[in-house]
């Protein structure tokens, strides 16, 4: 067992110590490891893909992905629950691992056609870029971002990144898990025997990798160039999901994936930093990356048909968290009050009916019989008088980034339904505001000339943050939900506004915010 990284989180407080983040992630590589049994690759293989087309991946690569922490993703969605409404986004987040290799390859080589940059760009680069694009999801738990939601303001997760500040998203804990695992005793063994060494891969370090996962790995400025392709501006990460999101739900967009390698380039300056430039002739593809966000964000993660089913699902985790020390309430004989748990299973582990106490089975039947809650109040600028200059307003949507207070103020709507309804029924649900803070990180440079950012405007470039007032004003809706039935909506809809008036100090307009839920 690993000796507890000094920099770890404290044991919290129970019976018996817990165990760290870092002896957790260590016990559960081991235990992965432990059962799987390697097999020799002798040649490259091709993987075909409905949007990037047929791509070579090395021997090398396909042994690690054939770890069983990348045969995981095949059973982790892309995007949690939206097939409800997108019968078709069924893709997982193996496709997308798989996806963000090839784009990160097609990076490295357009690179590669500068003569300045061959001493730079070489074999074990390549490899460590690569190989980081394969592995940059495996903290990934079900259902992707819903349950990173779930275990983000968890005790370990929240300490771990407190005492490694600046190292880690709050809003990613994903790459946190995956940078422990890649990090881990465990995996280095594993993969310093049967993957570098098995395949000559000279001096590959795990270590490398994992950094370019994490935000943290642009902070040296002479490997920066690397950890932008995975997690920087305009990434391979975005290049693919943007793209694959959008296939698999049928919406149709345009990203230009051919301009930006042709306008993608590296200052190779030998004291740094060395980041990634896009010449101004391909600004037009970070502008299409950024509207490819927007319609995104309005059709498919914001969908209020998603965002219900979400509640649903969050509701089945708020149950299992509530019961933590009754074994009827564990999946795979997981707690899922520690995020390591949510490694351990599967989304088929969580919504499968056999051994749940008939509680869950309920809200787990709804979901899968896709009966789903409904609107009784929508918060928009459109349903709310006076959003500009609302302070209470304000100060209300930045709940979404509160999800305790966000609990409590459920629980006091519930209590004034005289406890009429469990709170897994009742839901305020505030998406976050749209944020792309990677505009103003993004450089455009072309070679000889100054450097100009998206979030400024200069030479025609688009003000970003005007582009986010627009949908902060016009798209942004928050919403209560509830069990079905017209009195039912209508009964937690004005006791909603109400209740939300007095504590905020804003008023709704109604019946504007009943009519825009369709309660009639």
């Amino acid at each position: 067992m690993l000796t507890a990284d000094p920099h770890s989180e404290a044991p919290s407080g129970g019976t018996e110590a817990q165990k760290s983040l870092t002896d957790e992630v260590e016990e559960y590589v081991s235990s992965l490891l432990g059962r799987y049994t390697p097999h020799d690759i002798k040649e490259p293989k091709v993987i075909h893909d409905p949007i990037l087309g047929s791509n070579i991946f090395k021997p090398y690569e396909v042994a690690l992905i054939d770890l069983p922490f990348c045969q995981r993703l095949r059973r982790i969605s892309q995007t949690d629950v939206a097939s409800l409404v997108y019968p078709s986004a069924n893709h997982n987040r193996l496709e997308h691992s798989l996806g963000v290799a090839a784009i990160a390859g097609k990076i490295l080589d357009s690179l590669k056609r500068d003569p300045d940059l061959t001493n730079l760009i070489q074999l074990p680069a390549e490899i460590e870029v690569r190989f980081a694009a394969i592995l940059h999801d495996i903290g990934t738990g079900p259902f992707s971002h819903l349950s990173e939601e779930v275990f983000a303001d968890f005790p370990e997760v929240e300490q771990y990144r407190l005492s490694h500040k600046g190292k880690f998203s709050p809003k990613s804990p994903h790459e946190m898990l995956g940078h422990l695992i890649i990090k881990s005793p465990s995996f280095k063994e594993f993969f310093t025997e049967q993957i570098v060494g098995k395949y000559k891969l000279g001096e590959i370090e795990p270590k490398r990798i994992a950094e370019l996962i994490i935000p943290a790995g642009g902070k040296n400025k002479l490997n920066k160039w690397k950890a932008d392709i995975i997690n920087g501006p305009f990434d391979a990460d975005k290049f693919d999901y943007l793209q694959r999101d959008a296939y698999f739900s049928g919406l149709r967009l345009g990203i230009d994936l051919d301009r930006f390698l042709y306008c993608v380039w590296l200052d190779p300056q030998p004291n740094g930093p060395r980041q990634l430039k896009i010449m101004t002739s391909g600004a037009t593809t970070l502008e299409q990356i950024l509207f490819a966000k927007l319609l995104l964000y309005n059709s498919v993660y914001h969908h209020q048909k998603i965002r219900a089913a979400e509640c649903a699902l969050r509701g089945i985790f708020e149950i299992l968290n509530d019961h933590p020390d009754n074994p009827e309430y564990q999946i795979q004989n997981r707690k899922m009050n520690r995020a390591i748990d949510f490694l351990y299973v599967t989304e088929e582990d969580i919504l499968s009916l056999d051994d749940k106490p008939e509680e869950l089975k309920v809200y787990i039947q709804q979901f899968l019989d896709r009966q789903l809650f409904k609107r009784a109040l929508v918060i928009s600028d459109d349903t709310v008088v006076d959003p500009k200059v609302s302070t209470g307003y304000f100060e209300f949507k930045l709940l979404a980034e509160k999800p305790n207070e966000l609990r409590e103020l459920r629980r006091k709507l519930v209590e004034s339904l005289n406890g009429k309804y469990p709170i897994y029924e009742i839901w305020i649900d505030l998406p976050e505001t749209l944020e792309f803070q990677d505009a103003s990180r993004a450089v455009i440079q072309d070679k000889g000339g100054e450097p100009r950012y998206l979030s400024k405007y200069e030479g025609g470039i688009f003000r970003v943050d005007e582009w986010l007032t627009a949908y902060g004003s016009n798209k942004w809706k928050g919403y209560v939900f509830c069990p079905a039935g017209e009195a039912v909506r209508k009964e937690v809809g004005e006791r909603a506004a109400e209740l939300i008036s007095d504590k905020y100090h804003f008023s709704f307009k109604m019946p504007e915010a009943t009519n825009q839920a369709k309660i009639r």
